[in-house]
C-alpha cells in the first residue's frame, strides 16, 4: 500500500452527525486547506469524486456511500474506519455481538477494496463488552474508540508517513441486512433465554425492535425507547 501523500489532498467522507463533526473539525486543523469534506445522509446521491488524483487520500468516516471502485482506483491511499472489531465486519455490528455475549468489542480502520469490509487492516482497538451495555451504550463506547483511532491516523496522514499494518484480518465474512432483520424475528418455541438475547441485542431507540410471530398470523412488537439515542 503507498503513504499518503503530504502534499495530496485529503477527501472526507462521513454522516452528517456529531462524532463525524469531531473528526472533521480535528482534521480540518491538521489540513487546512487539503481537507475536502463531503457529507450526507443514507440515500443521498453519490458525491463527484471525478477530480480525485493519484496523490490524493480518501477517507471514509461513517459514509452512508459505498465508495465506488472507479474512486478507489484513482487515489494513492483508501481507508475506512469500521464501528465494530475484525469479529463484526458488514452489517448490525453491535447487534450480533450483543447476541453472541463477546467478551470483547472494538473498531478497526482498514484499507477499502469495492467489497464492503475486506481490505487489510490498518488499527483494531478493543475494549471489554459489559454485561450491562445495550446496542446504544455499546455504540457510544465504540464511536468515542473509533474518533480516538482516527485522530491518530489523521495525524500521521497529514504529516504523510506510512499508515501501520495490525496484523490481525477479518476472520468471518461480513454479516448482512436479511441477518440483522433475521435476529429480530422472535417465535413461540423460543425459551425464555434466546428471548432476551434477542431483545438486548435488536432494542436502540427511536429503531424497530424485536417482533414476535404468533401462530395465528399476529404481531407483537416489543417495546423501544422513544426518544433521541445517547450514539
Amino acid at each position: 500500500m503507498a503513504p499518503a501523500m503530504a502534499d495530496g489532498r485529503v477527501i472526507l467522507l462521513s454522516k452528517q452527525d456529531r462524532f463525524s463533526r469531531e473528526a472533521a473539525d480535528f482534521a480540518r486543523g491538521l489540513l487546512g486547506e487539503r481537507l475536502l469534506v463531503f457529507t450526507g445522509q443514507v440515500g443521498d446521491p453519490y458525491p463527484d469524486l471525478s477530480g480525485l488524483g493519484p496523490a490524493d487520500t480518501l477517507v471514509s468516516f461513517l459514509s452512508p456511500w459505498i465508495v465506488r471502485q472507479e474512486d478507489l482506483e484513482r487515489v494513492a491511499v483508501a481507508i475506512n474506519f469500521h464501528p465494530a472489531s475484525v469479529d463484526y465486519p458488514g452489517i448490525g455490528c453491535y447487534n450480533f455481538a450483543l447476541y453472541d455475549g463477546a467478551a470483547e468489542f472494538g473498531a478497526v480502520c482498514h484499507h477499502m477494496l469495492a467489497k464492503v469490509d475486506t481490505g487489510l487492516i490498518v488499527d483494531e482497538r478493543r475494549f471489554p463488552l459489559l454485561p450491562e451495555d445495550s446496542v446504544e451504550t455499546l455504540k457510544l463506547r465504540t464511536m468515542e474508540t473509533m474518533v480516538a483511532m482516527f485522530r491518530d491516523l489523521i495525524a500521521l496522514i497529514a504529516r504523510g508517513e506510512p499508515l501501520p499494518l495490525a496484523g490481525v484480518h477479518w476472520t468471518r465474512r461480513p454479516y448482512t441486512r436479511k441477518q440483522l432483520h433475521a435476529l429480530k424475528v422472535i417465535t413461540p418455541d423460543m425459551d425464555e433465554a434466546e428471548v432476551e438475547r434477542r431483545v438486548r441485542a435488536v432494542t436502540y431507540p427511536g429503531y424497530p425492535g424485536a417482533v414476535l410471530h404468533r401462530p395465528d398470523g399476529t404481531l407483537h412488537h416489543y417495546p423501544v425507547p422513544d426518544r433521541e439515542p445517547l450514539a
